[in-house]
Parts: structure tokens; sequence; C-alpha cells
């Protein structure tokens, strides 16, 4: 695994590569951050991700939020189902502060960063200086080295890409032009199957590392990026409704 696609790679396996919503509140408690979302405090317990969405039917409009400590300053919020309202405003307000970013199959949103009640920029995470915002630049001096740019074509080259994955994009896109049939895939090499499956993801080199760089900002932000000793803790799910807010 490339180092700059690492935290695509960790959403990517716990079940987030094609869609993914993350939220960071600052100095804020659980509950109140859930009320501010919107969320059913009610419905609030401790759980693991493997039990997250045991009972909800994300299908028929229910969602979840996820909301556990980053450290003493910072809450992670990770969100699965139902749309959840912009609540950046509302999770900043008094003097605090609030990041959100997410991508679904259509594509990576922005990276928003809210200050005191209010958006402060909007930066994108896949167009390199595409920003806007009362303060356009809040964020620049958390992006050095890191990024942004999904035309970027000097990962071609790099040795730590998954093995045989230029070799089977260059036959998707040769089967792409041509009559396309699902029979081809009986002709694929078997070693392409989890490269296939990575692109059914939503997997590319510049978007993973696009997606990564944007994490990696906010860790620099909150003080500690997404990782694995997290998404294995024990954190506080509340319901969410697609009527909320």
């Amino acid at each position: 695994m490339r180092h700059v696609e690492r935290l695509w790679h960790l959403a990517y396996d716990y079940g987030m590569g094609e869609s993914f919503m993350g939220m960071w509140v600052r100095n804020l408690g659980i509950e109140e951050t859930a009320v501010r979302l919107g969320a059913d405090t009610a419905t609030g317990r401790d759980c693991a991700w493997a039990d997250l969405l045991k009972g909800v039917d994300v299908s028929g409009g229910a969602g979840v939020v996820w909301i556990g400590r980053l450290n003493d300053e910072w809450l992670q919020v990770i969100h699965r189902g139902a749309d959840v309202p912009d609540a950046l405003p509302q999770l900043s307000a008094g003097r605090g502060q609030a990041l959100s970013l997410g991508w679904s199959v259509e594509g990576v949103g922005d990276l928003v960063y809210a200050v005191d009640g209010a958006y402060a920029t909007f930066f994108s995470v896949t167009r390199p200086n595409r920003r806007g915002g009362s303060q356009p630049d809040a964020l620049d001096a958390y992006a050095e080295g890191l990024l942004f740019d999904v035309q970027d074509s000097s990962w071609e080259n790099d040795p730590a890409l998954p093995e045989g994955w230029m070799e089977y994009t260059a036959w998707e896109e040769a089967r792409g032009e041509g009559d396309m049939s699902d029979d081809d895939y009986e002709d694929m090499r078997p070693e392409w199957w989890d490269l296939q499956a990575l692109a059914i993801n939503g997997y590319s080199p510049p978007l993973a590392t696009a997606v990564t760089s944007a994490l990696t900002l906010v860790g620099r932000v909150t003080g500690r990026e997404l990782d694995e000793s997290w998404m294995r803790g024990i954190h506080t799910r509340f319901l969410m409704t697609s009527h909320n807010g």
C-alpha cells in the first residue's frame, strides 16, 4: 500500500471506500453534539463498529451517527445512512470549531471548516487552490506536503502501487472501448479480482491520495488522524431519521 493512500484504505477496510461521511467537533460533549446534529438522544448506546447498524433499516431512510472522543478537545463523528443536515454552524457555535468531509460514488465533497457558528472555508480536496468562505486560506497552514490534484499522474510509476493495477486498468479500458460483456470477466486473471473490488469501491490512486491528504489535514487540525485504534473502539451510537433537520 502506498503511504499516501493509507487512510482511504483504512476507510475501505471498514466498508467506507465507496461512501464516507465524517465530522470533527471541538469543545462539545457527545450528547450535545448529537443534539446539534438532530439525532434522537434517547436512542444513544455504546457499541462497536460491527454493531453500528444492528436493528437499523438504512434502506428505509434511517441512519446513525457514531460519536467518540479523539482526544481531550475533539470528537470524531462517523455517519451512516440517512442524510445528516448541514450542521457545521450549529456544531461550531459558541466559539467552537467543526469540520466535515465526505465522499460517495458521485465524487468527493469539499472539506468544510466552520468557526464560531459561521463557515470559514470550503476546501476542494481534488482540485488545487479551489476554495471559498470568509477565510479561504484558514487551512493552508495544515496542508503542507499534501496532494489534492486528481489530475496528477506522477503516481503511475510508483512501485508501491497495488501489484498489477496498471495492467488491470488497461484491460478494463480496452474492454470498455469494445463490445462490453460480463462474459469477459470469465477470462480475467484471477489475481485481478481484488483489484476489481477496489475499483468497484471507488479506488483510484489519485483519488485515494487526495482523500488521504484531506484526512491527514483533519488530523493535523485535531491532533489525531482517523486510525485503527479509534475504529476498533467503543463509541456512542445515536439514531437519525430522514425527517431530522
